[in-house]
Order: structure tokens, then sequence, then C-alpha cells
């Protein structure tokens, strides 16, 4: 019989290092305020959140671990993260048997892709995660929910700030001075090489226990999800 805790230990590698052993096909962008009813923005976060560098919800004891995708600019992110999302919240990461990470692809190689403010937006959403973890899920949605056109540079550090103030972030100071002094540039920039090693040049796109999909594709999602989880 596996050792559960070696799993998970082994399950957490692969998701730090986003090895990846099949793909899908993705589609989507290439190379909303909270409230007590949006599952997301109410999403469970581990118990002991400093320890984790991305931002995370569910429990560190979930037996499958995944990742999950976007690009803080890209409108088909935001349908995923307002909309099918908060059913892998409700189905999966709330029972406790999924936890789930988030990863911002803001870079195509060395440029930003998305705009310039791209990596801004990125690099703001570790801040927050790193500040206050308890607001971050909210803040997430709230910004998901609230883009700007993709052709704009919306996301700066003044409206990114004022995201953070809208949600209740305990320290949007804090916040603020991350996102001047680039706190987070090269956690940002890793990521991207990572993903881009994994093969994923796409946004939404999840991964389950190193298989990628595109997170549009419901049906094809919930059947792994179901795999997975069952047979953990």
């Amino acid at each position: 019989m596996t050792d559960h805790s070696t799993a998970r230990s082994t399950r957490r590698a692969f998701i730090g290092g986003l090895a990846v052993t099949g793909t899908t096909g993705l589609a989507g962008c290439s190379g909303l305020f909270g409230g007590d009813s949006n599952p997301v923005a109410n999403a469970p976060i581990p118990d002991n959140p400093g320890q984790y560098t991305y931002e995370t919800m569910g429990s560190s004891d979930a037996p499958v671990s995944g990742a999950f995708v976007t690009n803080w600019k890209c409108p088909h992110c935001s349908t995923f993260s307002t909309g099918f999302l908060g059913t892998i919240v409700e189905e999966y990461v709330e029972p406790g048997d999924v936890i789930l990470e988030h990863r911002a692809l803001a870079y195509s190689g060395q440029n930003p892709w998305m705009g310039e403010d791209a990596p801004r937006a990125a690099e703001a959403g570790l801040a927050v995660w790193r500040t206050d973890p308890a607001s971050y899920w909210e803040y997430h949605e709230h910004v998901m929910a609230n883009q700007g056109n993709p052709r704009d540079t919306w996301a700066t550090t003044d409206r990114l700030v004022g995201f953070a103030e809208d949600v209740g972030v305990s320290n949007v100071e804090a916040v603020r001075t991350a996102i001047e002094d680039r706190t987070y540039e090269q956690t940002v920039r890793s990521t991207a090489s990572a993903l881009g090693r994994a093969g994923i040049t796409s946004t939404p796109a999840l991964v389950i226990e190193g298989e990628v999909f595109n997170a549009l594709n419901k049906s094809a999602v919930k059947t792994a999800l179901d795999e997975k989880t069952s047979n953990a």
C-alpha cells in the first residue's frame, strides 16, 4: 500500500516543478466582488498559508494536488475564475479532496505577455497572498470580475492597490511597496519559465496530478478530478 504522506509529498513536488505527464488541447488567451455566495472568494486556505509560496486553496492534507494557470488580463481567465472554478471549489476543494494552487503566466519568453502591466498584476497577486492570505481569494475574484480591456494598460499600481483596499486587505501599503519594489518579479519570471518547460503557453489551464487541461473544458476536467479523487 502506498504511504499517503509520501504520496502527498510527491504531489507537492509536482506542483513546485509543474512536471507534466501529458497535455490536451488548450484554448483561450494564447503566446466580482466576493460576497458570501461566492465559493472562490470564500475558498478555504491551508492552516499554515505562510508555508506556501503561491496562492493556494484547500487543505494541506488533500490527497489530490492541482494548479490553475491564468493571466490576470485574460478575459477567458475571468470567465473561468468567476464561473467553473467555483464549481471546482464547491465539489472538490471544500470537501478536502483537492488542494489547488494558482500560477500567473505573465511572460512569453523574456517579454511581458498580454501587456507590459501583466507582470505587475501577477506580482500584486503574490503581494496580497504574502501580506494577507485570508483576503487573497476575495481579492482574486474582485480583480477577475473587474478586468479592464486586455488591450489597455489598466493594471496600474494604484488600481491594483485600490482592488486590495476594496476587499479589506490588512496592509495595503505593504502591497504597494512590494509592487513598486518589484519584490516578486523573479518569482513571476520563474513561473513563466517552469510553465514554458511544461508546454503551457495559453490560459486558462488546469494541471491535475501532472496532466494539463483546458480549464474551460468542464467535462474533461470533472472526469479527471473524479478519477483522481476516487483513486487517491
